[in-house]
């Protein structure tokens, strides 16, 4: 599968990651948190979901092309996404709330992301500053 270098550096370095106890960075080479496991039971659901309410995903899922492609969660369930269309170290993210249609695009590389929301300056509407987790 191919994916982003920042991410796989990310995962690289720290693995299956927590941050701040509520970001949850999944890897698809450990097995707490395995990218394939979560991603596609999150997928599934999705698929379920956007059966019924087909205006919460105006994107597709992976594997269709140019799909979401689940790398992160929270503990309030919103996961983030890659878009999966283009080149891997060019694939926005997709930050989508877990109780609404909502959803944000980000284009900061993922390590970046991650280090952003640790340190709370994350700009996100769904996602809360660091230690404002709930």
């Amino acid at each position: 599968m191919r994916l982003p270098g920042s991410y796989k550096a990310l995962v690289e370095q720290f693995g299956a990651s927590s941050w701040q106890d509520f970001l949850h960075v999944l890897s698809p080479f450990d097995g707490r948190m395995e990218l394939r496991q979560v991603g596609s039971t999150t997928l599934e659901a999705d698929r379920a979901v956007r059966r019924e309410f087909p205006w919460h995903y105006p994107l597709p899922l992976y594997p269709e092309p140019g799909g979401m492609l689940p790398w992160a969660v929270s503990d309030n369930g919103d996961t983030l996404y890659f878009i999966t269309a283009g080149p891997p170290d060019e694939w926005p993210s997709v930050i989508k709330g877990a109780r609404a249609p909502e959803f944000e695009v980000c284009f900061l590389p993922p390590a970046l992301l991650v280090h952003h929301f640790a340190a709370g300056r994350l700009r996100s509407a769904i996602l809360p500053r660091s230690g404002q987790a709930a």
